[in-house]
């Protein structure tokens, strides 16, 4: 009878999902307003993340539009302070209501408040109050602009920073150590008006952080599980601008589960609702410059072929420069870490790191020096090679083990080839079977297992005598051979 069972239960949930299938958020293709639950079930809301129900995000990088009128988030009571505190939010406001809250947390009016506003009255002046004692910033923000806010308290002494610069410090009371009941994101306890302005990435933390270390983070996306962590929303939920109205709940992305309540959002339109959120390592400036190409396209997926800005502070001293991004091939992500548009001018020096802080798709240029620290991974990455013209003559990779684009021999050879550009073959007179590598000899980067001498075809920069580097002689595909492209790419992701 089980037998019967597993087999008639099989056959149906076939016949009803004949040619579709799950994506990563458990959404069916087939039917894509519907996901599997935590439980197996077929519903509306996504997959379990710790034990939690969450939506598909339709972006990953949203913000919760608050309208001045009468939208709030309710939080649990807890224990949230309980001493030294940072409170920090990227804030847009559309106006400045009398007393707009960024949080509001106590035990009724005047009682053990913790209050955190964009405005005081309406000067467009942050403040912190901390149980009875309150005091302005010294500089107001600015309207329809995202601002970073951010208040801390260490022993007596509170400051409010504004952008990551401090902006005004007080001496206050250290908060009761206690549970407060009366929690609220954009709507104040006492008798003011809603907050009217956009909320992002809004942390609280049980340690008042410095002003460098708040400004090392506030451009950056945390995991949730960063020490001293009490509350964590990133808003990252909905479709922005989209029918949102099975989404009633705020998550905490920290163990603590302090999740809130929508209370009167319309969730539809433009307002009052989810929609595009702060440009956090969206890579379009310096302030917002990201990890890598890669990093930008998997939080923001509609992000465009272009230059963008990533640091690392293993590279160029930490300070943010300018990459090329290939953001549609093979899904993107690719940072442009070499074009070879001319044989001028190479050497062995300059062939990892040449113009590296003016990238280009049509001159020379190298940063194959930075890219073990672009890379998505230690192994497993990939890299991107095209010629004469882009997706041509070249192909995909991934490197199957630890390897370094430094790698000064050729023993670089477990690779897989995911896609070819075209249908030429592994040749000793080509492209050859290993990830490039560099040598000090006439192929500074080359697939050759030898790198002067009778044949270095298959190589990317040469010191002589091409156009731009000897490319593909033999193993030529119906396309035909490309000895001198004229112009080589070299990507990592």
């Amino acid at each position: 009878m089980k037998q019967f069972l597993f087999v008639f239960l099989a056959t149906f949930i076939i016949n009803c999902l004949s040619g579709q299938a799950l994506n990563k958020y458990g959404q069916i293709t087939g039917n894509p307003s519907k996901y599997v639950s935590k439980n197996g079930a077929i519903g509306s809301t996504g997959l379990s993340e710790n034990g939690k129900v969450i939506p598909f995000t339709g972006s990953s990088n949203n913000a919760l539009d608050m309208d001045g009128g009468n939208d709030y988030v309710s939080l649990p009571a807890g224990p949230y302070f309980n001493g030294n505190f940072t409170i920090e939010c990227w804030i847009f406001p559309k106006s400045f209501p009398s007393y707009a809250r960024i949080i509001d947390f106590s035990n009724g009016m005047g009682i053990n408040g913790i209050i955190l506003a964009y405005t005081m009255g309406t000067t467009r002046i942050p403040y912190l109050h901390i149980e009875g004692a309150q005091f302005p910033a010294n500089k107001a923000i600015p309207l329809n602009q995202w601002t970073h806010i951010a208040a801390t308290l260490s022993g007596n002494t509170a400051t409010i920073y504004i952008n990551g610069i401090a902006a005004g410090t007080a001496s206050t009371p250290t908060p009761a150590k206690l549970t407060r009941n009366i929690c609220y994101i954009g709507k104040s306890s006492w008798p003011d008006p809603n907050a009217n302005a956009l909320f992002d990435e809004l942390r609280i933390w049980n340690m008042a952080k410095t002003q460098a270390e708040i400004q090392s983070s506030m451009n950056t996306e945390l995991a949730g599980n960063e020490p001293g962590l009490v509350a964590y929303y990133n808003f990252n939920q909905g479709t922005a601008g989209g029918t949102n109205t099975a989404i009633t709940s705020l998550f905490d992305k920290t163990v603590n589960g302090y999740d809130g309540t929508l209370n009167n959002f319309t969730l539809t339109g433009v307002t009052s609702n989810w929609v595009n959120g702060a440009p956090i390592n969206d890579g379009t400036s310096a302030s917002s410059a990201a990890k890598s190409a890669y990093a930008i396209k998997q939080a923001f997926p509609a992000s465009a072929n272009g230059y963008y800005w990533i640091k690392n502070p293993n590279i160029n001293g930490g300070v943010p420069f300018q990459i090329y991004a290939d953001m549609t091939t093979d899904g993107g992500g690719w940072t442009l870490i070499m074009c070879n548009a001319s044989n001028a001018g190479w050497n062995y020096t300059n062939a990892i790191l040449l113009n590296p802080t003016s990238p280009s798709v049509n001159s020379n240029y190298s940063i194959i020096g930075w890219a073990d620290y672009i890379k998505k991974s230690a192994s497993g990455f990939q890299y991107m090679i095209d010629a004469n013209t882009r997706k041509s003559n070249g192909g995909i990779w991934t490197a199957n083990d630890a390897y370094t684009f430094l790698k000064p021999d050729n023993t670089q050879t477990n690779i897989t080839l995911n896609t070819k550009f075209g249908t030429w073959t592994y040749n000793d007179g080509g492209i050859e079977e290993r990830m490039p590598w560099y040598s000090n000899c006439s192929g500074y980067i080359t697939t050759s297992v030898q790198c002067d001498g009778g044949s270095w075809w298959g190589t990317l920069i040469s010191n002589a005598g091409w156009t731009p580097a000897p490319w593909i002689s033999s193993g030529c595909g119906v396309e035909g051979c490309m000895q001198n492209p004229d112009i080589i790419w070299y990507w990592v992701r």
